[in-house]
């Protein structure tokens, strides 16, 4: 069962990549995402953390726009905490590399030959 937490994750995940997509304005992104966060900072650092993490476990697949999602959520925080930032940043990398698949006869990346 989710968390509200994880639930509240989940909408400014997809709410900045609404904006990327659609190609909103930045003010008007972080106005929503603001909004919507409510202050929780330390969400805000995990979804944007875990986001471009997982984006550089596997570049060469994805346009990027997972940083500008990223840049969106971390830009919305009012006092974003750096540190719990890289953390998250870690467990989207690892999570990426797990969730690889092979590119051009590479080996799987979650460990499976």
């Amino acid at each position: 069962m989710a968390t509200r937490d994880n639930l509240l994750s989940s909408v400014l995940h997809g709410t900045a990549w609404r904006a990327a997509v659609e190609h909103r304005s930045i003010d008007d992104a972080l106005v929503e995402l603001r909004a919507l966060a409510r202050g929780r900072d330390d969400v805000l650092a995990e979804a944007a953390g875990v986001t471009a993490g997982s984006w550089m476990a596997w570049p060469e697949v994805r346009v990027g726009h997972e940083l500008v999602v990223a840049g969106l959520l971390v830009m919305a925080a009012e006092r974003l905490d750096y540190d719990l930032l890289a953390h998250w940043v870690r467990v989207g990398y690892e999570r990426g590399l797990q969730a690889r698949r092979p590119v051009h006869g590479e080996p799987l990346g979650n460990g499976i030959d």
